[in-house]
């Protein structure tokens, strides 16, 4: 009788310890997802935070970009080279249910995969007027200016992450001064 109340007592004892075990491994891949979209989000607002104007008619440093895309210049890249000029590009790849956010160093042409986000991911674009756009930049006459923000956007994810440009939209030429 002893033998089966023990026997019975260390089966439960198991089970409650492989319940234990498979709710922890749940949590903890939670844990890491967040942790993995919380320094991602970083990454992006600090990215666009420190956007550099680019020089008055000089097309390669210009700000460009569109629902899917945006390339521009940064000076707190992704790869942490703080105050150094670097053009970099976010792009979102759609995969199925799935949209891929990448990152891009230009020069080198490395892709970084980031993150990924539901399908009907995009980037939107804010004018100094409040309008959102989805293409920068909306008339010719902005082609030298920065955005107020830069926001990535899903409706299915009920996502809004929204980075305001901190630095000076437009760049001083000697001819200003």
């Amino acid at each position: 009788m002893v033998l089966v109340l023990v026997s019975f007592i260390t089966a439960l004892m198991m089970q409650g310890m492989s319940y234990v075990a498979r709710a922890n491994e749940a949590f903890m891949g939670e844990s890491d997802l967040r942790q993995t979209r919380e320094r991602v989000f970083g990454w992006f607002g600090d990215a666009i935070t420190f956007l550099s104007a680019p020089e008055p008619s000089d097309p390669a440093g210009r700000f460009r970009g569109d629902a899917l895309s945006f390339e521009a210049v940064t000076l707190n890249s992704v790869d942490r080279r703080e105050g150094v000029p670097v053009p970099f590009a976010f792009r979102l790849e759609t995969q199925g249910d799935a949209a891929e956010l990448i990152y891009v160093r230009r020069i080198e042409g490395r892709r970084w995969l980031l993150l990924s986000v539901a399908s009907d991911a995009h980037f939107e674009y804010l004018d100094a007027q409040g309008q959102w756009h989805s293409d920068w930049p909306p008339t010719p006459q902005l082609a030298d200016l920065l955005p107020n923000a830069v926001a990535l956007a899903s409706a299915q994810e009920r996502l809004f992450l929204m980075a305001s440009v901190q630095m000076p939209r437009w760049r001083m030429s000697f001819d200003d001064r």
